[in-house]
């Protein structure tokens, strides 16, 4: 499985130091640790075992300091005891130009 998640990422990944809050339908949300990000998804620290499954989609928020929280609808696509992988899978504009403002600046070093 972990072969078959590497041959879909189709942008570069970019450690970062963020949070996100995972909200699950009728259930408590989740907070933790962004390991890593890209245009397409990121890879998210899971603190506390949960029952999550593969391919059911949630909303997430992303928090990084100094920036304005953004957010959009992810499917998981990889889930983990320690780990969540999500790909984004839909985002408004105005989340959309966030994520890319913040992807640039790490592809720059800012």
């Amino acid at each position: 499985m972990g072969e078959l998640y590497e041959e879909r990422r189709q942008e570069p990944r970019f450690t970062t130091a963020g949070k996100y809050r995972l909200q699950r339908p009728r259930a408590a949300e989740i907070e933790g640790r962004i390991i890593d990000l890209s245009l397409n998804g990121a890879l998210l620290e899971l603190g506390s075992s949960t029952q999550l499954e593969t391919g059911t989609r949630h909303q997430v928020s992303l928090e990084f300091p100094g920036l304005t929280p953004f957010s959009g609808d992810v499917m998981l696509v990889r889930v983990e005891p320690t780990r969540l992988g999500i790909e984004f899978y839909d985002m408004d504009p105005r989340n959309f130009a966030a994520l890319t403002a913040l992807i640039d600046a790490l592809k720059h070093g800012r």
